[in-house]
């Protein structure tokens, strides 16, 4: 299995998947390798680009919201889904309202938010979802929602991020996924535990899985995985656990790892049989 999240590690820094990273990827699922996404991204942000990879033709996954739901990219259903409370929803929306930040949170294929800030199109030019402006976003959503995040200047994330240290409260974790988003997911989401979820369901090994990444929250997924690739343009956290760094996000630089990598396990699987190989000391003819 090859999982990969999606912004500034597969898509380029144009929003697309490189036509070399495309075609290798599809490549690779014709000779049985199984490709999974894993992003922050809400799942409707995702399934455009699942289906360009043909993810749906081979029967594989989608792991949206940073672990908070995996669903099936050929049917859409629903495998896994794990929510934030309303009363945790409104905590969060109290705690970014005090520290000033944008209240962005996701409900029936939108972006909810309710007030203006100069970043906050940007989860919306990322993922393709239409944003709804709405006068009180506490008093709008009445009902569990998939994630919540705080958008403010990356000076001012970065500090929120370690005075919480992983953790908003008993219930919430807390993670970053780019530098100006500060995520609010249900206790224990990681893209690190819908990974072991669905290696359990597929029954594949996690020595077996290769994963990409480069940002704060695919350490869940660096730590749980048999081979760590963190991208050129990753975060220095992220690099130092990885087990290679591979080009960066407009390089193919996911290609360019499996090559290496695919290739040097080839190399010890024809070794190893070789080694093995039982051959008789003499041949006897008629």
């Amino acid at each position: 299995m090859i999982v990969m999240d999606m912004d500034d590690t597969l898509m380029t820094s144009d929003n697309v998947v490189s036509p070399e990273t495309k075609d290798y990827l599809i490549q690779l699922q014709e000779e049985g390798y199984k490709i999974v996404l894993a992003s922050g991204r809400p799942t409707e942000g995702m399934i455009p680009v699942a289906k360009e990879l043909k993810l749906d033709h081979y029967q594989s996954y989608i792991i949206s919201y940073n672990g908070g739901k995996t669903i099936n990219a050929k049917t859409e259903e629903i495998e896994v889904s794990k929510s934030v409370t309303k009363d945790h929803f409104d905590k969060i929306t109290d705690y970014c309202r005090k520290k000033g930040f944008l209240t962005l949170t996701y409900q029936d294929g939108q972006i909810i938010f309710d007030t203006e800030h100069e970043y906050r199109k940007i989860e919306s030019e990322l993922t393709g979802l239409p944003m709804k402006q709405v006068d009180d976003i506490k008093a709008y959503i009445q009902s569990d929602v998939p994630k919540t995040m705080g958008v403010d200047y990356e000076e001012n994330i970065s500090k929120a991020r370690n005075e919480l240290n992983g953790t908003f409260n008993s219930d919430i974790d807390v993670t970053t996924s780019k530098p100006f988003f500060l995520e609010f997911m249900a206790k224990d989401v990681s893209k690190g535990n819908a990974i072991k979820a669905l290696c359990e369901k597929l029954n594949i090994s996690l020595s077996e899985v290769i994963c990409f990444g480069d940002s704060l929250n695919d350490q869940s997924m660096f730590k749980v995985v048999g081979y760590a690739v963190a991208m050129g343009n990753a975060s220095e956290e992220l690099k130092k656990i990885a087990d290679k760094v591979t080009l960066d996000n407009d390089s193919n630089g996911i290609p360019v790892a499996l090559k290496e990598h695919l290739y040097k396990l080839k190399r010890k699987r024809n070794e190893f049989v070789l080694n093995h190989v039982s051959l008789p000391l003499f041949y006897y003819h008629n």
